[in-house]
């Protein structure tokens, strides 16, 4: 009798020790992809910018203004394959408190091409910093980069181009990198999303296609174009996308990066927009047209185009079009700390005083 019950007790642990040993098996397989890449992950160490491991031969720009902005790359989850939803889709959203997407005074990066617009949230490019998207049958790269406060909207070469953020910044703006999964990681040429143009390697200096955009309010986009769609969040990310608005840092003008401290001009975080046109370059700051706009708008005429600035307060935006066809321009936005290092040849005839370099 006692063998007996010693055998069943024996059975039972048997059965225990196996749910243990599946437990473990279970918990290996979902911690894998995490330990993984913490024995191997993308290259980088978060000091030396040879460590990640890109080619920084022949740089277009001054090196000095090379850093590391974060412990290796790719640590920036891209948007690959965007949701998109409809105007319809966003109000049945907003119609449910606890599921609200957009509301008026929401920044957005909006894009017109063809007979179709997307507008791209800040609250999810706060998180994400570029997407892969396709609009009208063309493939582009939306990116923002909030330490600098730059956005651009770049035409990929096809649809499996694909870019990533190296983890590395030039002048305080973010620097991508042409990824590719058929070849070795390393070596990889650098591009400024900033400046939309290859900073390092044999094709350094090389432009990069970009789209006109606007950086507005969600209430302005959506009535001018209330067909417009919209990238949808990543519901996984819920939390993240809350706690993810970088505005407190631009409070201060302490800069992040070594080499931006700006002698000259505006504060180091004001906002300055800068067009290029017809080999002119002019730039104004947001306080300085904010003080000179009638009723939000402002006119000036660069390379003999007249241009128009419309300009609103808290949040505060600029959206520059041309003043006789309204259509949009495609000008530059960013902190002045980051545009003094990168673009300081500004024309000064064009130029606010206070914005001289």
């Amino acid at each position: 009798m006692n063998d007996a019950r010693g055998f069943r007790l024996r059975d039972g642990w048997w059965v225990l020790g196996v749910a243990f040993l599946f437990s473990l098996a279970l918990a290996a397989w979902a911690l894998a992809p995490a330990v993984l890449r913490l024995v191997e992950r993308p290259p980088g160490d978060g000091t030396s910018i040879e460590s990640y491991e890109f080619d920084l031969d022949t740089p277009s720009i001054d090196p000095e203004l090379l850093h590391a902005a974060m412990l290796h790359r790719d640590m920036v989850p891209v948007i690959d394959a965007p949701e998109i939803l409809t105007m319809q889709d966003v109000q049945d959203r907003n119609s449910v408190r606890s599921s609200r997407y957009l509301v008026s005074n929401d920044l957005v990066i909006g894009v017109e091409l063809g007979d179709e617009t997307r507008a791209y949230p800040l609250s999810v490019l706060n998180v994400h910093e570029l997407v892969h998207d396709e609009i009208a049958g063309t493939p582009i790269l939306v990116s923002w980069h909030w330490p600098s406060a730059s956005a651009r909207v770049l035409v990929r070469d096809d649809a499996e181009q694909t870019f990533r953020v190296s983890g590395l910044v030039a002048g305080g703006s973010g620097l991508i990198y042409e990824s590719n999964e058929d070849t070795e990681m390393g070596g990889e040429a650098l591009h400024s999303q900033l400046l939309a143009e290859k900073v390092t390697g044999s094709e350094a200096g090389s432009p990069m296609k970009t789209l006109p955009h606007q950086f507005t309010r969600w209430t302005d986009w959506a009535a001018l174009h209330p067909e417009t769609t919209v990238i949808a969040p990543d519901p996984q990310l819920k939390k993240r996308y809350k706690k993810s608005s970088p505005f407190t840092y631009y409070e201060s003008d302490r800069v992040m990066f070594p080499g931006l401290e700006t002698s000259s001009g505006p504060s180091p975080k004001a906002w300055v927009t800068v067009v290029e046109i017809d080999g002119t370059t002019a730039a104004w700051s947001w306080p300085w047209l904010q003080a000179n706009a009638t009723e939000g708008v402002f006119e000036e005429t660069v390379g003999g185009r007249k241009l128009r600035f419309n300009v609103t307060l808290n949040p505060d935006t600029v959206v520059v079009t041309d003043a006789e066809t309204g259509q949009t321009i495609d000008a530059i936005h960013g902190l002045w700390c980051t545009i003094a290092a990168l673009k300081g040849s500004l024309e000064p005839k064009y130029v606010d005083a206070a914005v001289s370099p």
